[in-house]
């Protein structure tokens, strides 16, 4: 793992060296007034909100940050916070004349006529911390930028890390209550728009492809990390075009951000061609086409450049798709935004983690997780599977994976909302083999989605599996319907579950 040699000792913010003429940025006055709050009405819903948010170095003098080191034990131990028992806890940790003492902390409620405004003070000492952290980093780096012995590229990627910390997103612990979440539900419920004619609810937040058993299955939505992962060349990448290509053909308010890192931007449009004018990709790269199809797909052309896509076709780290997304997103706030990472262990970080693979995978996990967090999009990252997928003791389960068949770390199989393992049998010739005739060619076009949540064993649950024949030439997937055996023994199922719950 990559090491840092340019660690120094955290400063206190109160220590820091401003201008002359400037003071550390500061609200004294907001301070007071959130602790008298705290101290007044502990138990109000809004003023517990800001008590679960504060943390010690949001405040600028030592003794509030004392203060609320006092207020938390007695939250945490879920003991009465007022006047009395915050200068007992003061006393006890030995902290009560450094406040103030009683006095101090009896002044502090004095001032208070109503508590309404707290979360608006909140803000306001947290902007003011927001600039003392930006200037306590700026200073550390700044110094150690004069050493020329420094790792200028380790110092950039510290420092983006340190700024990165303090993004309000990701460090506040957000919390709510069913109150705020039924109005939530509510909003929701009213942006649905209403089919009169057939009195059917159809939500905008349902993103179909029109594979029946898909669409069952899988929730394309916002919000959601959707990792896709097969061995090297089960189609992994023709899946997600025909998947994305499908959403933006029925969509009109769906963007693209597009990773690929095995695929050229141009093969993509090829891709697209080839499914339209079914002639290979290969064909249509090599020009050896009937010229009479120019027309066809220069019109085909046209359409997909009606498309709202975003293209990265070079080497890139995780961290920087993060920063890219992030901004991709800002610019369609109103848009359904989908990230597609193909694939994971072609990013650029893996060159920092040669000897530690799981620290990749957490490393790479993480930054999705933060991409999904800060964006609300659709997070589509392709993965592989590890060598053991290809033991000849899988022969007997058809090669079907499991999640530990996934290279990395746990991370890669519990982050994600849901894991769709992919098995494509032609590319097994051993199994191939064991068929011939008309048997051969059917398996030879079969494609598999395993959906079963979180599956760690080989078990026989064919109602998890998605069924495709397919033509990878052309990028064709066909959705086969379940046999009636399964549908009918879903139905009975669920028809005992009423039963049961009448």
């Amino acid at each position: 793992m990559k090491q840092n040699n340019f660690r120094v000792i955290r400063k206190s913010s109160t220590d820091l060296v401003f201008h002359q003429d400037k003071s550390p940025p500061s609200a004294i006055d907001f301070e007071e007034a959130i602790l008298g709050s705290i101290m007044l009405e502990s138990l109000a819903d809004h003023v517990k909100t800001v008590l679960l948010k504060l943390r010690p170095e949001y405040f600028y003098k030592e003794s509030h940050q004392l203060l609320l080191n006092a207020i938390k034990t007695l939250y945490e131990h879920d003991f009465p916070i007022d006047i009395l028992t915050v200068t007992e806890q003061c006393r006890k940790n030995g902290t009560l004349e450094l406040v103030g003492g009683a006095y101090g902390i009896t002044m502090l409620t004095s001032r208070i006529s109503s508590t309404v405004n707290i979360e608006f003070w909140f803000r306001i000492i947290y902007q003011k911390f927001l600039q003392r952290e930006i200037n306590r980093i700026g200073i550390q780096k700044a110094d150690i930028a004069l050493n020329d012995s420094a790792d200028v590229f380790d110092l950039l990627e510290d420092f983006i890390a340190e700024l990165e910390r303090l993004d309000p997103l990701l460090s506040e612990t957000v919390a709510t209550t069913a109150d705020r979440l039924a109005d939530e539900m509510i909003i929701e419920f009213d942006s649905i728009q209403v089919n009169k004619s057939q009195k059917l609810s159809l939500p905008m937040i349902v993103y179909n492809l029109g594979w029946p058993r898909f669409d069952e299955v899988i929730s394309l939505g916002k919000d959601k990390i959707i990792l896709i992962a097969g061995a090297a060349s089960a189609g992994k990448s023709r899946f997600i075009r025909t998947i994305i290509y499908r959403l933006l053909e029925r969509y009109p308010d769906i963007s693209v951000c597009w990773i690929s890192l095995e695929d050229s931007r141009q093969d993509l449009l090829r891709s697209y061609l080839a499914s339209k004018v079914f002639i290979s990709a290969k064909h249509l790269k090599s020009m050896k086409y009937d010229h009479s199809m120019i027309d066809v797909m220069k019109r085909f052309t046209r359409e997909f450049q009606q498309f709202d896509i975003e293209f990265i076709d070079q080497a890139i780290r995780s961290d920087d798709i993060v920063t890219h997304f992030v901004q991709f997103c800002d610019q369609r706030k109103e848009r359904f935004n989908i990230l597609v990472v193909d694939n994971i262990l072609s990013l650029d970080d893996q060159g920092d983690f040669k000897f530690d693979p799981n620290g990749f995978s957490n490393h790479v996990m993480h930054n999705l997780l933060k991409c999904r967090q800060k964006t609300k999009g659709l997070i589509i990252p392709l993965h592989h599977f590890n060598d053991a997928q290809q033991d000849k003791e899988n022969l007997q389960t058809g090669y079907r994976p499991i999640l530990k068949d996934m290279k990395g770390s746990e991370t890669f199989r519990r982050t994600p909302n849901q894991v769709l393992l992919i098995n494509s049998f032609n590319i097994y010739k051993d199994l191939m083999s064991e068929f011939n005739g008309a048997e051969h060619d059917i398996l030879s076009h079969m494609f598999i989605v395993d959906t079963g949540k979180n599956r760690e064993n080989k078990i026989n649950d064919s109602s998890a599996l998605i069924h495709f024949f397919t033509e990878m030439a052309y990028d064709q997937f066909w959705e086969i319907p379940l046999p009636d055996s399964i549908q009918a023994n879903e139905k009975q199922f669920i028809n005992k579950l009423k039963t049961k719950t009448r």
